[in-house]
């Protein structure tokens, strides 16, 4: 039986223990949440997309808020001519 060598990480490799980037945020993210339980991390993955919903129906809410306002004077464009 010969007994293979499993290949190491070459010094350019991204992963977490040995991340070229200084400051990676998924190198960074992954390296928190490692030890956290499954359940931790679920929960928290539901929360953020609560969180990005309630932004989009503010950000909507506010769009149709300004479609309904009349426009306060005439819009004036001007053509630049670049070339």
């Amino acid at each position: 039986m010969s007994a293979q060598a499993e290949p190491q990480p070459t010094e350019t490799e991204h992963t977490p223990e040995r991340c070229p980037v200084a400051w990676c945020p998924v190198c960074m993210t992954l390296s928190v949440l490692r030890p956290v339980r499954p359940e931790v991390v679920g929960h928290l993955l539901r929360a953020g997309t609560e969180m990005f919903l309630a932004m989009q129906a503010a950000i909507d809410a506010r769009g149709d808020e300004l479609q309904d306002r009349p426009q306060s004077g005439p819009v004036r464009l001007e053509k630049i001519d670049i070339g």
